[in-house]
């Protein structure tokens, strides 16, 4: 009798321990490919990335490391074109625009795709923030100052403009969902295409806590004309209305009904659904939605969805 021998059902107890344990730490490891869970509690500091670090691994990510953070910091410098998130941005389109370019034959095809950090890039304002969105400051790098207009200053996302430029030439129709409010849409169309499509002043710089950059027209075809049913917008960009004012096509139990009815915002994913679901209604064909939050692309009315990256933040 071997005196320290484990007793069999030991041994499988313990291989199955090690291989729940290698379960959940691959399910930890590929959360960036499925909407996160935040009810998750860590049992130990080991289970998340320490805070300070992943803002060091963001930078690096972004091609800027070291880069100082707050109202002074590097914000100013123009987003980095050969970092590994303009490479991933890049690789995500390209695999859209193969999708795209494969289903040119779909009749009255239409492409959906989101305003931030999808076709525009917001890395800029969370150096700016440190990661901290405030509505004011934000509103500032939408172009917004006091509600009055004064420029924007978001680039747009790499691979982005070639994708929309393509699939226009294809003979896709465009539309922009974003949960940016109303009250930001007529900046939204200016940043996206340029001051002029938006009937805004011609602005050539911003200049912010003493830094001054180019202002960010995207130069985007613009998206194709439709009645959002509200707003009295009408060139194919949705932005989210206030509440108290969203469209019939929204007030159906699926989408937002409850929200509706309880007075509150509508929730992105069935915002954003909805939409979509609208704009199939008109006769269109959603081939590909692109976003870079899940809530972008969950709930249907798409043939296929692609996610941009995006560590930065997250919405449900």
């Amino acid at each position: 009798m071997k005196r320290f021998a484990r007793p069999r059902h030991a041994l499988w107890l313990a291989i199955g321990l090690v291989v729940a344990a290698l379960a959940a730490a691959a399910a930890i490891a590929a959360s960036g490919n499925h909407p996160a869970d935040l009810t998750f509690t860590p049992q130990s500091e080991t289970q998340f990335t320490n805070i300070d670090v992943a803002r060091a691994w963001a930078k690096n990510y972004y091609g800027a490391p070291g880069a100082a953070t707050g109202p002074n910091g590097a914000w100013d410098a123009p987003l980095n074109l050969g970092s590994n998130y303009a490479a991933e941005a890049r690789s995500v389109a390209d695999q859209a625009d193969n999708w795209l370019s494969a289903r040119r034959h779909v009749a009255n095809r239409a492409l959906v795709l989101d305003v931030d950090d999808t076709t525009l890039t917001t890395w800029n304002y969370e150096l700016y923030s440190n990661w901290d969105f405030n509505p004011a400051t934000n509103a500032i790098f939408v172009g917004l100052t006091s509600g009055s207009w004064t420029g924007n200053m978001f680039p747009a996302t790499p691979g982005m403009v070639a994708l929309a430029n393509h699939a226009h030439a294809l003979g896709y129709s465009i539309f922009w969902i974003t949960g940016r409010g109303d009250s930001q849409h007529q900046a939204t169309v200016a940043n996206l295409q340029d001051d002029a499509a938006a009937g805004l002043p011609p602005i050539d710089t911003v200049t912010l806590n003493g830094k001054t950059i180019p202002e960010a027209d995207a130069g985007y075809v613009p998206p194709t004309p439709i009645d959002t049913g509200h707003g009295g917008f009408s060139d194919g960009l949705f932005t989210k209305p206030p509440v108290g004012q969203y469209p019939a096509y929204l007030d159906r139990p699926e989408f937002c009904a409850g929200a509706i009815d309880a007075g509150v915002s509508c929730a992105t994913i069935p915002y954003k659904s909805g939409t979509r679901a609208y704009i199939e209604s008109q006769g269109y064909n959603i081939v590909a939605d692109i976003g870079d939050q899940f809530s972008d692309l969950l709930g249907g009315f798409a043939d296929k969805t692609f996610k941009m990256p995006n560590p930065n933040y997250y919405l449900p």
